[in-house]
C-alpha cells in the first residue's frame, strides 16, 4: 500500500547571485571595446542589455549595486589602464603600486552604475523598473562628469559618436545619445524576458525603430551654417618625448624644433596651432624668442596659438598664448585642471605626499577668464587636454560666440596606449554636439580636423614629427545642446522618472 503524504515538486534553479556578479564583471571589462580605438559601437547594446537583463531579476536592490559595481569597476579598470603607464613611467611608481591606484579610480567611478541599478531594483518594481533603468543609467553617467571634479570617459553616448543615434548629440547632447543606447537595450532586455509573447516581441521593435527613425531623421537638421570665408591652418605635431620635454638641457632643441616647424608653414596660412605645453618655459624667459615670433606673424599675417605655461602674479598657468603680429599678446588660461596633475585636492594634507612622487607638479591655478580667442575675424573656442572631454567645458565657447573649436593636448604620457583614441572620439562627439568644426594639435597624436558632423577629415600618424595643413569653414549658428546645454536631457529624464513613479505597482 503507498503511502500518501507530501508531493515533492523539482523546480528549476535560479542562477545565483554569485554568478550573475561575475557575468556583469566579464561584460564591464570587454565594455571598452564598444569605444576607440577598437569601435565594436554594437556591444554597447549587447552588453548593456546582458547587463540590465541579470539585474532586473536581482533579489534584492544590494545584489543589483552588485552587478552594477562589478560591471562599472571591470569596465574602467580595463577602459582606463593608459593611468598606470603615467604613474610608472613618470612618477616612477611600481606597476603594483600604479595598478592599486587605477583600480582606486575604478573602484570609485563604479559607484555611479552601481547605484543605477540598485535604485532601480530597490524603487521601480515589475515593468516599471524597465523605464526607469536606462534613464538612472545615464544619469549616473552624467553625474559621474560632474562629482568630484568629474570623469566622463566611457560614457555610453561616446560609443555612438559615428553613428545613427549620434543624430540626437546636436539636440539632446552626448547623454540624450546615452539615453536612446540604453533605452534600446532596454528594449531588447524586456523583449528577451518575454520572447514567447508575439505581443511583447512587436512593441519592443516598434519602440527601437522609432528610437533609429528619431535620431536619424535628428541628424538631417542642420542648425549652423557656413560663416566668413575658410580659414588656412598647420597644427604642429612636435613629437617630443616626456623624458625630454620637461629636461631643461633639451629646452633649446625643442624651441627650435617649434620654429621650424612654424617657419615651413604654407604660403598663406593664417592660423597655427601649437600643442599643449609645446613651450616648456615661461614666455619671461625666451623674449628674443617671442620678439621673432612676433616679426613672423606679423610678416605672414598669422595668428600663432602656443601651448606654454604662465606665469602671473604669484600664480601659474597651463595656458594657450596667442601671437597677432606686435598686437598685445592674449592668453586663454586652462579652466579644468587635472586632478594631481595639475592641482592638488586638500593642498594642506595631501601636498606632501603628492609631491614625494610628482615633484614640481600639481602647482597650476584655474583660469576664469574667456573661452575663445580671436583668429582673423573668427573665434576659437579653446580647451586644453582633457578639458575637451567635458561637454559643459567646450559648451562655454560656444555661448562666447565660438564658430569652431580648437584644442590643444599632449597625450605622450600615455604612451602607446588607447588613450589618444578615447579622447578623439569624444573630440568628435563635441563636434558633432556644436556642429562646429574641431581642430586638435597634439604633441604625439593624435592631431586632427574633425568637420562638424563628427567626420574626422583628416590626421597625422602618432608619434611623427610633422605638421597638418588645410582649410576650416567656421559655423554661425547654435545646437539646441549649445544653446541650453543638458537641460532638455534633463527634463526628459526626470519626465520619465515621474512617469514610472507615477506608474508604480507592487510586483508580482
Amino acid at each position: 500500500m503507498a503511502a500518501s503524504g507530501s508531493v515533492t515538486v523539482q523546480t528549476k534553479a535560479r542562477p545565483g547571485t554569485a554568478w550573475r556578479v561575475l557575468l556583469a564583471m566579464f561584460m564591464g571589462a570587454l565594455w571598452p571595446l564598444a569605444f576607440a580605438p577598437f569601435d565594436y559601437a554594437f556591444l554597447a547594446f549587447v552588453l548593456l542589455a546582458g547587463l540590465f537583463l541579470v539585474s532586473a531579476h536581482a533579489r534584492s536592490a544590494r545584489a543589483a549595486a552588485g552587478m552594477g559595481y562589478a560591471f562599472g569597476f571591470a569596465a574602467f579598470a580595463a577602459g582606463t589602464y593608459w593611468i598606470a603607464i603615467t604613474l610608472h613611467n613618470f612618477a616612477h611608481m611600481s606597476w603594483v603600486l600604479a595598478g592599486a591606484l587605477v583600480a582606486l579610480l575604478a573602484a570609485y567611478c563604479a559607484i555611479y552604475p552601481a547605484l543605477a541599478l540598485g535604485l532601480a531594483q530597490r524603487f521601480f518594481p515589475g515593468a516599471t523598473r524597465w523605464l526607469a533603468l536606462p534613464v538612472l543609467w545615464v544619469l549616473a553617467e552624467w553625474a559621474r562628469a560632474r562629482f568630484a571634479t568629474g570623469f566622463p570617459w566611457l560614457a555610453t553616448g561616446y560609443t555612438q559618436t559615428h553613428g545613427f543615434l549620434g543624430g540626437l548629440a546636436p539636440w539632446l547632447g552626448q547623454y540624450g545619445v546615452g539615453l536612446a543606447t540604453a533605452s534600446v537595450a532596454v528594449a531588447a532586455a524586456w523583449a528577451w524576458t518575454r520572447r514567447r509573447d508575439a505581443r511583447a516581441l512587436w512593441t519592443a521593435t516598434s519602440i527601437v525603430l522609432l528610437i533609429f527613425a528619431l535620431a536619424l531623421f535628428a541628424g538631417t537638421v542642420r542648425f549652423t551654417h557656413p560663416q566668413g570665408t575658410a580659414l588656412k591652418f598647420r597644427l604642429l605635431q612636435g613629437n617630443i618625448p616626456i623624458s625630454e620635454k620637461w629636461n631643461p638641457k633639451r629646452i633649446d632643441a625643442i624651441l627650435t624644433r617649434y620654429a621650424r616647424l612654424i617657419a615651413a608653414s604654407p604660403p598663406g596660412t593664417q592660423l597655427i596651432a601649437l600643442p599643449e605645453t609645446a613651450f616648456p618655459i615661461f614666455q619671461t624667459e625666451i623674449p628674443g624668442l617671442i620678439a621673432h615670433l612676433q616679426d613672423w606673424s606679423a610678416q605672414h599675417h598669422a595668428t600663432l596659438i602656443i601651448g606654454i605655461p604662465e606665469a602671473s602674479h604669484g600664480k601659474y598657468y597651463n595656458a594657450a598664448m596667442e601671437i597677432r603680429g606686435h598686437e598685445p599678446m592674449r592668453w586663454y588660461r586652462k579652466q579644468h585642471l587635472v586632478p594631481f596633475g595639475e592641482y592638488i585636492p586638500f593642498p594642506t594634507i595631501l601636498g606632501p605626499i603628492v609631491h614625494d612622487f610628482l615633484p614640481g607638479l600639481g602647482s597650476f591655478t584655474p583660469g576664469d577668464g574667456s573661452s575663445v580667442l580671436p583668429v582673423d575675424g573668427q573665434k576659437a573656442g579653446m580647451s586644453i587636454c582633457y578639458e575637451e572631454s567635458f561637454s559643459r567645458d567646450v559648451r562655454k565657447g560656444v555661448v562666447e560666440g565660438a564658430n569652431f573649436l580648437l584644442n590643444i593636448s599632449d597625450y605622450a604620457w600615455y604612451g602607446h596606449s588607447i588613450a589618444s583614441a578615447q579622447s578623439l572620439q569624444m573630440a568628435a562627439m563635441q563636434a558633432r554636439q556644436e556642429q562646429k568644426p574641431d581642430l586638435r594639435a597634439t604633441n604625439t597624436g593624435i592631431t586632427a580636423v574633425i568637420a562638424p558632423n563628427g567626420r574626422v577629415l583628416a590626421s597625422l600618424p602618432q608619434f611623427v614629427e610633422a605638421g597638418l595643413d588645410g582649410v576650416v569653414q567656421p559655423m554661425a549658428g547654435t545646437t539646441p545642446y549649445g544653446r541650453f546645454g543638458s537641460r532638455p536631457f534633463l527634463a526628459l529624464s526626470f519626465a520619465i522618472l515621474a512617469l514610472a513613479w507615477w506608474r508604480r505597482r507592487p510586483s508580482s
